[in-house]
């Protein structure tokens, strides 16, 4: 495959989505990345403070500055038809893999499910476009999306690989199921209980009992540690005081309980929002590291004492 043509101007990674899907539907053509015109097209230093793809949300406002953050794939019909649908039932059912910590990876998609009327879906930022909600449908785009499938990017994502890779499984037809199965990135329950005790002192957070085997309910804790993980995203993508670097390194740079305690007073953050504050592509290796930090203080009483 060719190589990245314009690569001041578009990431390297929303260039190998676009070869990986190349390969996968045949009647695909590029219909572009970069233009320069108002919207996700055009690279957030050129637009006016006003335009709708950085100012109406936080995360547009995040991101390399100087790149495009949207594609356009023109096809046939039937596959108009077929990855639209796909990317409709899995924002309406809120996909996990369209969130990366709780943040939707892409705006919108414009397409077709039935080569008649053009159909839009807004994953975030709906309110300030009329929709009503801050997703839902928006009517009324423009008729060539009846032949070329428009996907606007969060521009906080244009370089993220993870969230190409999550939005190339949809476009694929790939089962949540599946994904979830292979995916390196998924925490193992486990993984996240050991976490957890480690957060709450080698206990439970409140309102989290053990289970009758002795346990922890692990897959709260697993919904607790996403609430958690949504709550800081947002916190990060609207205070400028906050360094998410500063955290990370606190987080990687040893795990010490020493270096954790200087993080946390460092960032103001909570325990928990610290935890929360590690980005989903890092998750996998910092979750490794911690479970190999903490696992002889994560092992319950009973195991411990078989162990010995």
């Amino acid at each position: 495959m060719a190589r990245n043509p314009d690569p001041a101007r578009i990431t390297d990674e929303i260039w190998a989505l676009w070869e990986r899907f190349d390969r996968l539907e045949p009647s695909v053509l590029l219909g572009g990345i970069y233009a320069a015109k108002p919207g996700y097209h055009n690279y957030r230093d050129a637009l006016w403070t006003g335009d709708y793809s950085r100012a109406e949300v936080a995360a547009d406002r995040q991101g390399p500055g100087d790149k495009a953050a949207a594609i356009d794939l023109t096809m046939s019909d039937a596959a108009m038809r077929t990855y639209t649908t796909r990317l409709d039932v899995a924002a309406r059912a809120r996909d996990p893999r369209l969130y990366i910590a709780g943040m939707p990876i892409i705006r919108e998609f414009i397409g077709t499910k039935d080569n008649q009327t053009v159909y839009c879906y807004v994953l975030t930022g709906g309110r300030p476009l009329g929709v009503g909600a801050d997703a839902g449908p928006d009517p009324g785009r423009d008729n060539t999306h009846l032949w070329h499938l428009h996907i606007s990017f969060i521009r906080r994502f244009v370089a993220n690989q993870d969230a190409m890779d999550r939005l190339y499984s949809v476009l694929a037809g790939e089962s949540l199921a599946t994904w979830r199965a292979t995916d390196p990135k998924e925490i193992d329950m486990a993984d996240v209980e050991n976490i957890w005790r480690l957060l709450f002192n080698g206990g439970y957070p409140p309102g989290v009992a053990p289970t009758h085997s002795g346990g922890t309910d692990r897959a709260e804790l697993y919904r607790r540690l996403q609430a958690i993980q949504r709550d800081l995203s947002l916190l990060l993508a609207t205070r400028d005081d906050l360094d998410e670097e500063q955290i990370i390194t606190g987080v990687v740079a040893g795990l010490t309980p020493e270096r954790l305690a200087a993080a946390i007073t460092t960032a103001g953050l909570t325990p928990a929002g610290l935890a929360a504050a590690i980005p989903d592509d890092l998750a996998g290796d910092v979750v490794d590291e911690l479970v190999a930090r903490i696992s002889a203080r994560a092992i319950e009483p009973a195991d411990a004492a078989a162990e010995a």
